[in-house]
């Protein structure tokens, strides 16, 4: 399945990829780096190797920042040494968006590329400052694996992802995805399986865990195991900070059905690392359908790799939400060579 928009190329590609890492940057996760490798091989995509890795991942926010801060010297252990890499970054300086202008009116402090995703609709563009970009090719010492192929931003990654998932793939193409990232949650509306409508709300599940933890005077750390609990009834802190991304998507649907003729009934909640049960309650509640719950592994389904052990950081139920962006990152690679 091929991804629905470019990629802020680093390098030229000389033959097809089958073999690359996808790596998270500026997520500023305390587990570490998310990255994973997966290889291609006769249509089948194996997880080589998948973890968080000890690595600074933090990303420079001003030009003298990316100056100051040392690259070439990036080093990842050997299973992770894949010819290519792919990097879905964070940053609050992207952007992702449709519209009618194609880039920053040929900004040159930005990198950004535009892609027509369905022929009636402008073209979704998306855009990364160009301190950021070129820093971000250079972490990795020239000659040595692995070498940059790809710059993705975090959405862009996360819906490539997404687009393998095999309970989307059984949808039948008209249905919307909501994207969950700490500071943010994308809305992604597809019809007949190509993307028609992109949004982003102001609300991801740090939002949710700090409601919580401010109400019951927890920490973090017990309110993730609070949300994850059946205890105590968190819909009152709940309602209030995901109410306004609910009727964000609602206004989303009635779009669709109204202006497109696409009615949906399929909907989607990826990248949630914990109180899952909550959404899906509020969101019935609201809008009247019940979520389906993706987990980024269920995209290798098919794959002898997938069967993980429980206690695998790609499998584990909280943490493997945190590779949604790594692994789309490899999967839009891989897909742009198919």
């Amino acid at each position: 399945m091929g991804t629905p928009f470019s990629k802020l190329k680093a390098g030229a590609k000389t033959a097809p990829v089958r073999d690359v890492v996808g790596m998270v940057l500026g997520a500023g996760f305390q587990q570490g780096v998310p990255a994973v490798r997966l290889a291609r091989k006769n249509g089948v995509d194996e997880l080589v190797a998948g973890g968080f890795l000890e690595l600074p991942g933090t990303l420079p926010v001003t030009p003298d920042d990316a100056n100051a801060m040392p690259v070439g010297n990036w080093q990842v252990p050997r299973a992770f040494r894949a010819p290519h890499i792919a990097f879905a970054i964070h940053s609050e300086q992207a952007f992702l968006r449709q519209s009618p202008e194609t880039g920053e009116k040929g900004d040159p402090h930005m990198r950004s590329v535009s892609r027509a995703t369905a022929p009636d609709l402008p073209p979704l563009t998306v855009g990364l400052p160009e301190f950021q970009a070129a820093w971000a090719a250079r972490l990795f010492p020239e000659g040595r694996r692995p070498t940059a192929c790809s710059i993705q931003v975090a959405a862009t990654a996360a819906i490539s992802g997404f687009l393998h998932n095999p309970a989307f793939r059984k949808s039948g193409g008209n249905a919307v995805a909501m994207l969950v990232f700490p500071a943010y949650t994308a809305l992604a509306a597809f019809q007949d399986s190509l993307l028609v409508l992109y949004r982003e709300h102001p609300v991801g599940f740090r939002h949710v865990r700090e409601a919580v933890s401010s109400k019951m005077r927890v920490d973090e750390a017990m309110a993730d195991s609070v949300l994850d609990d059946t205890m105590v009834d968190l819909i009152p802190m709940i309602e209030p900070v995901l109410r306004p991304l609910f009727r964000q998507l609602e206004i989303s649907v009635d779009y669709l059905a109204r202006r497109r003729d696409c009615p949906v009934e399929a909907f989607f909640i990826y990248g949630l690392p914990t109180g899952f049960r909550y959404w899906s309650s509020l969101f019935k509640r609201i809008l009247g359908q019940t979520p389906v719950f993706c987990r980024p592994l269920d995209s290798l389904a098919g794959s002898p790799s997938a069967a993980l052990p429980g206690t695998h950081p790609l499998a584990a139920s909280y943490t493997g939400q945190l590779f949604m962006a790594a692994l789309g990152a490899a999967f839009a690679v891989l897909d742009d060579n198919a």
